[in-house]
């Protein structure tokens, strides 16, 4: 399945801070479409400066709906800079709530 292009009005530009940045990239990639069966989901997010490097800097992902995928605090993230993530200092982590279908990486 190819990338899908995200709206420019889903996201937000706070974590860009002041510094007048926007999204070069924005993708949201699903690697298989077969019901039930074990899927990797790939975001791909390029802002055009520096995301904010800050306590409070979270990026937050929303519409995820229709996963398997259990509730978890500490939801494992793969690829090159998975490591930018972290949850309670255990970098590779993300927040991850099924019901909501909402992605919380800090």
């Amino acid at each position: 399945p190819a990338p899908q292009a995200v709206a420019t009005a889903t996201f937000t530009t706070g974590v860009l801070g002041a510094g007048g940045g926007y999204w070069l990239t924005k993708t949201v990639h699903e690697g298989s479409h077969i019901n039930g069966g074990a899927n990797t989901i790939t975001f791909t997010l390029r802002p055009s400066i520096a995301i904010a490097q800050t306590d409070a800097a979270v990026v937050t992902v929303t519409g995820l709906t229709g996963s398997q995928t259990a509730d978890s605090q500490q939801l494992v993230l793969g690829g090159a800079d998975s490591v930018k993530f972290a949850v309670s200092g255990v970098p590779s982590r993300a927040g991850w709530s099924k019901n909501t279908g909402v992605l919380v990486l800090t």
